[in-house]
C-alpha cells in the first residue's frame, strides 16, 4: 500500500494523460483499425509537450498544446493521403474549397477532435509540471512506449504509405512503359486520363470486380486493350507529374524549363493540347503549372459547367466524371485535321465517396452480397470507376468518334483509414490501361448495340 502510494506521488499521471496520452488518443485508437507508422512523430510530439508542458506561463503552455494537437493531426493526414508534411501544410488554405461537412465522418472526427482539445486547453495548461528529473524521466519513457506501440501494431504499413521515393529510385510510369510519343502514335489522336484513387486489388474477388468494369472484351472490337502495372509515389500531383513528365518530384519542385514533359513535346510537334479537371483550377495551383508542362488549353469546374456538366456534391464539390467523356469528344471531334493530346484527371473517387443523389450511382450491384454489406465504401469506389468506365465506353463506340488511342492509369490506392480495405490493394502499384483504336472501328456498329 505505502509502496502504491509512493509511486503515485512520483508518478506524474495527470501531466501525462493530458500531454502525453490525449494528443495521442486519435492515432492509438487508429492502430487497431491499421495506419501509417509515424515514431518520429509521436517523438517529436512528446519531446514539444515535455518542452511546453514544463513552461510556467499557462499562456505558452495553451499555444503548445494547440501546436501539439495540430501537429498530429497533420501528420497523420499527410501519411494517409500520401502528402509530405510541407505539402499537406500548405494544402490547408486550400481548405475553403472542401465541403467537409458533407462526409459524416469529418464531421465526427471534426468533433470529438475539438472536445478533446477543448478538454485538454482547460485542464492541461492548469496541471502541476513535471517536478525534478526522475519524473522527466518517467514522462518520457511514456513517450517511448507509444513509439514501440505504433511500430508493434503498425506492422502491415510495410512502404503503403510512402511519399517520397528513395533517392536514386528510376522512375517508372505507364506512359513511359507503353513508350507513346507524337512520332510514334498511329492513331490521329491521343487521350491519356488519371483515375482519382485506384489501385491494383490483391485478391480473386477484388480482381473479378476491376476485369468485369475495365476488361479487355468492354472495349472490343472498337479497341484492342493492354493492362500493366506501374509503382506510385506520393499525392495525386505527384502522379501527374509521373505521367506528364516522368518525374517524381511534385509540381512545385520541378523545373518545366528542364523537364521533358509529354504535352510539351506533343505541342511542340503540332498537337493541340488541352488538359481537363473537374475541381477549382487553383486547387494545388493547376491553373499555373498546367501551361507550364505544355497544356495550351485548360477546362476545369467553371468551365466544364458552363459547356453542360453537372455537379457532383460531395468533399470535393465539382463536375461529375460520367459527363466529362461527352465533353472531351467534341473536343476530339472540331477541326479533325489537326492532332490533338487530351488530358483528364477524374475528381469523384476522392475519398470518402458519398453515395448522394448527385452522385447517382445507385445501389451497388458489385460482387458478392456479404461483400457489398461489408465494405460499402469500397463498393461505392469500384462504382465510381465503372460509372466513368460505361460514360468513356458509350462515347468512344459512337459514330463519328475520332481516331484516337487512350491511355488510363491510376494515380494511387485509395487512402482508406481502415487496413482492412487498404490492404486489399497491392503496395505501392497502381494499373493502367491501354487501349490501341482499330483500323476498323469507323465500319462498326456503336458499342451500346454491339453489347446488348
Amino acid at each position: 500500500m505505502f509502496a502504491r502510494f509512493q509511486l503515485a506521488k512520483i508518478f506524474p499521471a495527470r501531466w501525462i494523460f493530458f500531454w502525453i496520452l490525449m494528443p495521442n488518443l486519435a492515432l492509438i485508437a487508429m492502430w487497431f483499425v491499421g495506419g501509417p507508422r509515424l515514431p518520429v512523430q509521436i517523438m517529436v510530439a512528446g519531446i514539444a509537450a515535455i518542452v511546453f508542458g514544463s513552461i510556467p506561463n499557462r499562456i505558452v503552455r495553451a499555444v503548445g498544446m494547440v501546436g501539439i494537437f495540430a501537429f498530429m493531426l497533420i501528420s497523420y493526414f499527410s501519411r494517409v493521403f500520401y502528402l509530405t508534411f510541407d505539402k499537406a501544410l500548405s494544402s490547408l488554405v486550400y481548405l475553403s474549397e472542401m465541403s467537409l461537412a458533407a462526409s459524416p465522418g469529418y464531421v465526427l472526427a471534426g468533433a470529438v477532435l475539438i472536445a478533446s482539445l477543448a478538454f485538454c486547453l482547460w485542464f492541461g495548461p492548469k496541471t502541476q509540471r513535471p517536478q525534478g528529473h526522475f519524473q522527466y524521466a518517467l514522462a518520457f519513457a511514456c513517450v517511448m512506449l507509444i513509439v514501440q506501440g505504433d511500430k508493434a501494431m503498425n506492422k502491415a504499413d510495410r512502404g503503403g504509405y510512402m511519399v517520397k521515393a528513395p533517392a536514386g529510385t528510376p522512375v517508372s510510369s505507364a506512359m513511359m512503359s507503353i513508350a507513346l510519343s507524337p512520332e510514334r502514335l498511329e492513331a490521329d489522336n491521343l487521350l491519356v486520363i488519371i483515375l482519382e484513387s485506384v489501385g491494383v486489388p490483391n485478391n480473386e474477388h477484388d480482381r473479378q470486380v476491376f476485369d468485369a468494369i475495365w476488361s479487355e472484351s468492354r472495349w472490343q472490337p472498337h479497341y484492342s486493350a493492354s493492362f500493366g502495372e506501374v509503382p506510385f509515389y506520393g499525392s495525386t500531383t505527384n502522379a501527374e507529374m509521373r505521367e506528364l513528365c516522368s518525374a517524381w518530384d511534385p509540381p512545385e519542385n520541378l523545373d518545366f524549363a528542364q523537364a521533358d514533359c509529354l504535352p510539351r513535346r506533343f505541342a511542340n510537334a503540332g498537337f493541340e493540347t488541352t488538359a481537363l479537371h473537374g475541381f477549382a483550377s487553383e486547387f494545388f495551383n493547376r491553373e499555373a503549372w498546367y501551361p507550364a508542362v505544355g497544356f495550351e488549353r485548360t477546362s476545369f469546374r467553371s468551365d466544364l459547367i458552363e459547356d453542360g456538366a453537372s455537379i457532383c456534391d460531395g468533399v470535393f464539390d465539382g463536375v461529375c466524371d460520367r459527363d466529362v467523356p461527352r465533353r472531351i469528344a467534341q473536343i476530339l471531334g472540331q477541326q479533325p485535321e489537326k492532332r490533338k493530346l487530351v488530358y483528364w484527371l477524374t475528381l469523384n473517387g476522392h475519398l470518402p465517396v458519398d453515395d448522394n443523389a448527385s452522385m447517382a450511382l445507385g445501389e451497388c450491384n458489385l460482387g458478392s452480397p456479404d461483400w457489398q454489406a461489408d465494405y460499402p465504401m469500397l463498393c461505392r469506389s469500384y462504382m465510381v470507376q465503372r460509372q466513368i468506365a460505361d460514360a468513356l465506353r458509350g462515347e468512344i463506340g459512337k459514330p463519328g468518334f475520332a481516331n484516337t488511342d487512350i491511355v488510363i492509369v491510376g494515380d494511387h490506392i485509395p487512402p482508406f483509414f481502415q487496413n482492412s480495405l487498404r490492404s486489399r490493394f497491392k503496395t505501392g502499384k497502381v494499373p493502367y490501361i491501354y487501349l490501341h483504336r482499330q483500323p476498323e472501328a469507323d465500319t462498326l456498329e456503336p458499342l451500346e448495340l454491339a453489347h446488348r
